[in-house]
């Protein structure tokens, strides 16, 4: 065996984190009939910035900071030489936490509370949430429309599900009413109470969408690979749809170490719906106690996301049949977003269910 269809071997059973959280990597080089790829991951995520409609990336307001945890149990079984399908089961926790601030002074006239300081404590926002659960369910299948060898190269196309499991979507800072600026300000007493939070801490999307994309491989002699992906993200349930895109290339170290890295991006190019009004700050790096109605940032959220990521990582073959992959992946610039940086850990193990194979 050639040392290009080593590599094009080792290629098919890599474990995922190359750019995600995922558990099971599309690969141009799909697995051959009879094989398997059982994979779980587990991915960390952190920010402490976001980025809006334009602009470089901000602070979140009053100390905030994003956490999540996702854990990733994926399958991909070769149905046929040149067909495979592939399922993700994906459980995350993920948090939000930051100061707790009071928004609004008393409104004149106001009986809701015998004095000022019941008011006050009765109206102290806080924005921290947590969520935790099931996330959205991804399907794929992936079909090999040529491959050569000497040296390597693969085209596979491949579309790609994902279906959310029932949780509750992102919305603006005070739920998805009022839908205007306007009347937010008009109306800011009736919004702004604590009951009404709900901000944007979330499972995920909370809509489907359908990915249809190509995949291209190449693998030299020296072992070093390529790999190119070009899309198109169907996003329903008002959600903007997105062109996307990923470059990565590596080199194996002998015959068990790869190190990789790469970039991936996804713009916007529909109209999303409007989730609500988000509410931030226009110096984000006021304290809590100095908040005023001033500082107050009123923003229409709509639902649409940008986002350029560059990764890097190592995997490494433990034996002929399991592999660890270890990644860290930061978010360089995007809209709607926030600035992550992302470390992932995945193991996968590759079986037979042919005799003989």
């Amino acid at each position: 065996m050639t040392d290009c269809r080593r590599l094009a071997r080792f290629f098919v059973g890599l474990a995922a984190f190359v750019s995600s959280a995922r558990a099971a990597e599309a690969s141009p080089w799909t697995l051959p009939r009879g094989n398997l790829v059982l994979a779980a991951g587990y991915n960390f995520q952190t920010a402490s910035q976001e980025f809006f409609e334009s602009g470089a990336a901000r602070n979140y307001p009053l100390r905030g900071r994003y956490t999540g945890s996702t854990y990733v149990l994926g399958v991909r079984a070769g149905l046929a030489e040149n067909l495979e399908f592939e399922a993700q089961l994906p459980v995350r926790l993920v948090a939000y936490d930051s100061d707790p601030v009071i928004v609004l002074a008393r409104p004149m006239g106001d009986t809701s509370a015998p004095n000022d300081f019941s008011y006050y404590r009765n109206n102290i926002i806080n924005l921290a949430r947590s969520a935790s659960g099931i996330s959205d369910l991804v399907f794929a299948t992936r079909y090999r429309l040529a491959v050569r060898s000497a040296p390597s190269a693969a085209f596979a196309f491949e579309l790609r599900i994902k279906v959310p499991t029932g949780y509750q979507g992102p919305s603006g800072t005070f739920g998805d009413r009022p839908t205007s600026a306007a009347d937010f300000l008009a109306n800011a007493t009736r919004y702004v109470t604590p009951q009404n939070v709900r901000d944007d801490v979330t499972l995920g999307d909370g809509q489907v969408d359908i990915a249809p994309s190509f995949l291209f491989g190449y693998a030299w002699r020296s072992r070093t690979f390529m790999r190119l992906d070009l899309g198109y993200n169907l996003r329903l349930g008002g959600a903007g749809h997105q062109v996307t895109g990923a470059l990565r290339a590596g080199q194996a170290l002998g015959d068990r170490l790869l190190v990789y890295g790469g970039i991936q991006c996804a713009f916007t190019v529909t109209q999303g719906r409007l989730l609500g009004i988000s509410v931030a700050a226009v110096n984000p790096d006021v304290a809590a106690a100095d908040y005023t109605v001033e500082n107050l940032l009123i923003r229409e959220l709509r639902f649409e996301r940008d986002s350029i990521d560059v990764g890097a990582g190592l995997i490494v073959r433990l034996n002929p049949q399991a592999e660890l992959n270890v990644g860290y992946q930061r978010t360089l610039w995007g809209r709607n977003t926030a600035l992550v940086d992302a470390f992932n850990l995945a193991v996968a193990m590759r079986t037979s269910l042919l005799t003989g194979r």
